[in-house]
């Protein structure tokens, strides 16, 4: 169980340990890329791809995983696609404001060739879990690069993937540097060591609690912090709100899909029992924010983060995208 005061000497331990594990490393991706007159070759899981050596009209056709990541390398795609969340677009973890320059076209399951085509683009970015099927026709408008979501599920590899493909990764660890940053600045803030902190992220979803994969964006950075995550799955999985008490913890985060107030959960007596409801250490999240998996929607759950987490004093709210 977490503690709300810690010792001065406590402190200044804590200080030492956050320093010397989060020293900034300058970290880089590799990936297999050659060069040929005009362009560079990249080898991805449908083959490999000449793409132009500066690519200038992107589209990238998913918002977590290569929208955000893009715009926070300084790069402006020309269009992208959406996520549909229950017949809604979602934007999972940025806002209208990152993207209200860019063209959309149309689902991220199911974009819009005609649209695509029409913004003639140099370079599309996609992934295999959603446009394996459509490579084929993505290929024959522009170089298509297929990103593989098993081996980039971390926000921090995917970036370092995208931005040795974009060749910008003076730019990716420069965005690195300042996630570390954040992330000793809260540790050192913490009213006690992180280890001793448990949490739990849930979903709610259509009526339903789901638990959160260990390969969740808050997962990577509750680890980062050093807290201790009381769910360790490969997949996310619906369970009844009758076993919630296993998944209780120090401190409970739930990302509601459904749009319902504090009240209404709390006044089911299997959620009002549980300890981190009692102890008031139970928040309910943005769960368009918490989809996040790039350093944009990152940066915003970790304001979220910092408000919530036991610590001696509240940081403001940090913006950072390469300068």
């Amino acid at each position: 169980m977490y503690c709300l005061v810690k010792p001065f000497l406590l402190i200044a331990l804590s200080f030492l340990v956050t320093t010397a594990c989060y020293s900034p490393v300058i970290q880089k991706y590799n990936i297999p890329i050659t060069s040929s007159p005009g362009c560079r070759i990249v080898q991805h899981r449908l083959g490999e791809t000449c793409i132009p050596v500066k690519p200038k009209r992107i589209i990238a056709l998913d918002p977590r995983y290569l929208v955000d990541p893009v715009l926070a390398l300084g790069i402006q795609p020309i269009g992208m696609a959406t996520s549909i969340v229950r017949g809604k677009e979602s934007l999972d973890g940025l806002t209208p404001d990152d993207t209200k320059s860019i063209l959309n076209v149309g689902d991220a399951f199911n974009p819009s060739l005609e649209k695509i085509l029409k913004l003639k683009p140099d370079l599309i970015l996609a992934m295999d879990f959603a446009h394996k099927n459509i490579y084929k026709k993505l290929s024959e408008i522009a170089p298509t690069v297929l990103v593989n979501y098993e081996e980039n599920t971390s926000f921090k590899k995917n970036l370092l993937y995208l931005a040795q493909l974009l060749d910008k990764e003076v730019e990716a660890n420069e965005l690195l540097l300042q996630y570390q940053t954040r992330i000793k600045k809260l540790r050192k803030q913490l009213s006690c060591k992180p280890q001793e902190i448990e949490v739990t992220v849930l979903i709610y979803y259509q009526g339903a609690f789901v638990i959160t994969k260990s390969a969740h964006t808050s997962h990577e950075i509750f680890s980062d912090i050093g807290l201790t995550n009381k769910i360790n799955l490969n997949s996310n999985e619906v369970i009844s709100v009758e076993i919630l008490n296993q998944y209780d913890a120090d401190i409970l985060f739930i990302m509601d899909h459904d749009g319902k107030s504090k009240p209404f959960f709390l006044k089911h007596p299997l959620i009002a029992s549980l300890n981190a409801v009692k102890n008031n250490r139970a928040y309910f999240v943005d769960a368009i924010k918490w989809s996040a998996n790039g350093p944009l929607g990152v940066n915003r759950m970790l304001d979220d983060i910092f408000k919530y987490l036991p610590q001696k004093s509240y940081a403001a709210p940090h913006q950072f995208r390469v300068k």
